[in-house]
């Protein structure tokens, strides 16, 4: 498939294709096959899990260190979580006390 039908398969715009295709050198590349639509399909993957484009860059340039980079990034997640959890229970305890103040009116 060439760039145009890329675009089209992949429901993104011609600008995000490009960047993808620049962080695995394919840019000037014409024609793609399957292999190419899996490593745009796994940077795609890594950008929604919040990976920086620097780290998408080495994930796919270095497969020795994908283990570290995927554990790094499960972490850095779970911390968010955290923090929200916090958040949400921050809020539980504010709905908290305003109903047993308005349960002792």
């Amino acid at each position: 498939m060439d760039k145009t039908e890329l675009i089209k398969k992949l429901n993104l715009s011609q600008k995000e294709v490009m960047a993808y295709l620049k962080m695995v050198s394919l840019s000037e590349k014409e024609i793609f096959d399957d292999e190419d639509m899996k490593k745009i399909a796994l940077m795609m993957t890594l950008k929604r899990l919040d990976f920086s484009d620097e780290k998408i860059g080495c994930f796919m340039e270095y497969p020795y260190c994908r283990l570290t980079l995927l554990n790094q990034q499960r972490a850095l997640l779970l911390d968010q979580l955290h923090d929200k959890q916090k958040l949400l229970d921050d809020i539980d305890y504010l709905i908290h006390e305003l109903k047993r103040k308005e349960s002792e009116k």
